[in-house]
């Protein structure tokens, strides 16, 4: 039997050296196409070698130090979160870069695999998410970089770099308050430095970065900055967006700047022979300068520097398109008639499709002239946009620009509106075989025809006009298509389904939480109706009641003012006018004396919850979700009972007990209970990791020596004195390290004991008030919370999580 460390009440400092051997030689080729990398799984291993995604390294970092030329690490995926920051060290060679992908999609997000260094929200002040130092031929591409404290890509002395299609977000902010705030210390979301060169940073979408979006710093040479899109920059500082510092050869093509704080685009220094074409910048007024500029191009920077084909929109009098070798230029055609530059440059307001340049969707609407109007040769134009959508030649404007004539300005191309659309009317209930359609099809590029097929074999509809109704002859679900074909040959196609049926309408109501929280409850509904359901309504049983269209996703919660038994009904009406009710009850407590809070994690991967023990009867919440936590009761115990949750069989989740006079009886998830004497009548159980071997020891409490007792497995014990008698002792792993600590509380003060021997301090509740611990956020690292018999109420504090946002937060 392997032995097992004993930790916990007193673990000695230790001080440890990690040595890494020198990296193997690079090999000619990979033997292996890709590389997987996915923290979340089981089977991850740090030690290789990734080739197989069912056995793939748990880290990026460890994927990146074992990549060869032409291989691609594959970084999964949707909601899968990294802290780590990421130092490159391997290179690819010409033509065989080494990429490192995101994959999956977050919701809301275009880009992949969500990377939070340091944290979320980050409390570590230096890292970054990407170092590239002294390497080349890298791809970094669709990555959710947010939240990173330093630049999110910091690149020096390298080549042949490629960041694509990315989103990163609020990076190089040194601040943890949200902007609008001090930006002294801020820098850059992505910073080039040193002798890099050929760098190609294409199709990301930048929000709420410090300082500036890009930045290149001198020494740099031939960076393409293409199609990217800026948006929701903030600072009292002037947070510029693009700026290049004696960076020679610097090309800055087809971007959108739809919100910033100071000059879109500086070319500094002697930043000669660069190129500012396509790009899309919104001026607006600097928010700590008196002026604002679209594009700054110093004197140094002038001699082969072109600027062209721009949209400068300037919303205000001290905003100017252009400071250009020393002077302003309130619009393109003044800087035209003093040296020849921007000679198509447009001052139009680009009317971006999220209507107020703070979004994320940064195409132009057909209101604009940026539409077919772009130099399609410019050095760095891209085939498709931020999106990835292609470029397009929309036939209703004319072809003005360069090249094919048709590609748009700014980082996203205005696509074809071809839609069409169809839904189901409101039935009849006269006429219950009936079903009334609407819908049609938009397509002012090409001329379109349609096709309505009801999905019941008869004949298909040509040109449909709507509101269009159909009998169908026999009660079914049928699924109805509206098909478009343009002449461009591009098919749209929508479907709905027809509910024709008769039958009853039920209803189901279930009342969630009322076990527990004596003031609040939540309800969840469900219905069954051979027609739609028009209006769900719910009465609480004190007078107060919502309505609704359709259910909410989430339960849908609610205060009573008094204790009390009420009956909650769910009123359902289908659009048939018929309608059902379903009745749940909730049982509003009034405060006992006989409750004790207690915390437990009862399912394992779960969040620690609370609950209460009270004569033998305990009430556990299913998870730590203070609106969709169900309430379980277990029999377990009697009168005068304490309770003594924690993990005694080693699974990963706690199960219950009791300590009665000396004698602790743990219950089992087979049902089985063990008793084990240990303790005196008077003491308090603390049970929990002390020995940091995967399952529980008992422990006490002896309050009046104020003295903790923890009991090994080997059946020898370890006593720490820590309090004064009278406190009430808590434990937890406050430092995440695999073992618990010990604490006290007294009177509404928490004083935690950490393994250094230091103790911190914090006031959370009042005197009266019942202290729990537990992980709230399922972050391996535990925290206070307190329970108000009183009130009765939890209060969760998020200290030590990093999770700030819910601290406070009463369940």
């Amino acid at each position: 039997m392997p032995s097992r460390r004993r930790v916990g009440l007193a673990a000695a400092l230790v001080s440890s050296t990690v040595i890494v051997s020198a990296l193997p030689a690079m090999a000619a080729h990979a033997d292996s196409e890709f590389l997987f990398v996915s923290s979340r799984s089981t089977t991850c291993s740090d030690s290789g070698p990734g080739t197989d995604m069912h056995r793939p390294f748990c880290s990026i970092q460890a994927a990146a130090d074992a990549a060869q030329p032409g291989q691609t690490i594959r970084v999964g995926g949707t909601y899968t979160e990294y802290t780590e920051q990421v130092t490159l060290k391997r290179s690819g060679t010409p033509g065989h870069p080494i990429t490192i992908r995101g994959e999956g999609m977050p919701a809301g997000h275009r880009t992949g695999t969500e990377f939070h260094p340091g944290g979320w929200p980050s409390t570590t002040k230096s890292q970054h998410a990407f170092v590239a130092s002294g390497v080349h031929d890298i791809t970094i591409k669709n990555f959710w970089i947010t939240q990173s404290p330093q630049e999110a890509v910091l690149i020096t002395d390298s080549q042949r770099i490629t960041l694509d299609g990315n989103q990163v977000e609020d990076a190089g902010h040194q601040a943890t308050e949200p902007p609008p705030h001090n930006l002294d210390n801020d820098t850059s979301a992505i910073r080039l430095t040193g002798k890099t060169s050929d760098v190609t940073i294409s199709r990301n979408q930048i929000v709420d970065s410090g300082r500036a979006g890009v930045a290149i710093e001198p020494g740099v040479t031939g960076t393409i900055v293409t199609t990217n899109a800026f948006s929701r920059v903030y600072g009292f500082r002037a947070s510029n967006i693009i700026v290049a510092d004696s960076a020679p050869g610097t090309v800055v093509n087809s971007n959108t700047i739809s919100a910033t704080c100071g000059t879109g685009i500086i070319l500094n220094g002697s930043s000669t022979g660069s190129t500012v074409v396509n790009n899309i910048v919104q001026v607006h007024r600097n928010c700590e300068a008196s002026v604002g500029v679209g594009v700054m191009v110093a004197s140094g920077s002038v001699p082969g520097t072109r600027s062209d084909y721009n949209v400068l929109y300037t919303d205000s009098p001290d905003t100017h398109a252009y400071y250009w070798d020393g002077t302003l230029y309130k619009t393109p055609a003044d800087l035209t008639t003093a040296t020849g530059q921007g000679q198509h440059d447009l001052t139009v307001d680009p009317k971006l499709s999220d209507g107020s340049g703070l979004g994320e969707d940064v195409t132009p609407t057909t209101e604009t002239a940026a539409l077919d109007s772009a130099d399609a040769t410019a050095p760095g134009q891209l085939d498709t946009d931020v999106y990835g959508n292609p470029r397009v030649d929309d036939p209703l404007v004319p072809n003005t620009g360069t090249g094919v004539g048709y590609h748009d300005r700014g980082a996203a191309e205005y696509q074809n509106p071809f839609k069409v659309s169809l839904t189901t009317g409101a039935y009849m209930p006269d006429q219950p075989m009936a079903v009334k359609f609407l819908g049609g099809t938009t397509s002012p590029w090409y001329p379109a025809t349609t096709t309505l097929d009801f999905g019941d074999g008869s004949p298909v509809v040509t040109a449909p006009t709507f509101p269009l109704t159909h009998t169908y002859a026999a009660a079914g679900r049928y699924t109805a298509t509206l098909t478009a074909t343009d002449s461009n040959g591009t098919v749209k196609k929508t479907t709905v389904q027809a509910d024709v049926a008769s039958g009853p309408i039920t209803a189901a109501v279930q009342v969630h939480g009322s076990a527990l929280t004596p003031k609040s409850i939540s309800v969840t509904g469900s219905s069954n109706s051979p027609w739609p359901v028009w209006q769900y309504a719910v009465d609480f049983g004190d007078g107060q009641e919502q309505w609704f269209r359709s259910l909410p996703a989430d339960p849908v919660p609610h205060d009573y003012a008094k204790p009390g038994r009420y009956t909650v009904r769910l009123t359902v009406t289908d659009d048939h006018g018929r309608s059902a009710t379903a009745d749940g009850f909730a049982h509003i407590n009034v405060p006992d004396p006989g409750d004790r809070a207690i915390a437990g994690r009862w399912t394992t991967g779960k969040p620690a919850a609370n609950g209460l023990f009270n004569n033998g009867t305990w009430a556990l919440r299913s998870t730590g979700d203070c609106c969709k936590a169900d309430i379980t009761q277990v029999a377990f115990g009697q009168a005068g009972d304490l309770p003594a949750t924690a993990d005694w069989d080693g699974l990963g989740h706690d199960q219950l007990g009791i300590y009665r006079n000396g004698t602790f009886a743990l219950r089992h998830d087979n049902g089985t209970v063990t008793a084990i004497p240990f303790g005196d009548t008077g003491d308090l159980p603390v049970p929990g990791y002390w020995d940091g071997n995967g399952h529980a020891q008992l422990a006490l409490y002896r309050p009046g020596t104020a003295t903790f007792i923890v009991r090994h497995d080997d059946g020898t014990l370890t006593t720490a004195a820590f309090g004064q008698p009278g406190d009430t002792p808590v434990a937890g792993d406050w430092d995440a390290t695999g073992h618990f600590q010990l604490g006290i509380y007294r009177a509404g003060t928490f004083a935690l004991r950490h393994d250094d021997a230091t103790v911190s301090t914090a006031t959370w509740g009042n005197p009266g008030d019942q202290p729990i611990v537990g992980d709230w956020y399922a972050k391996g690292r535990m925290t206070y919370g307190i329970f108000r018999p009183t009130d009765p109420s939890y209060a969760l504090s998020g200290a030590y999580t990093g999770i700030y946002g819910y601290a406070g937060q009463v369940y």
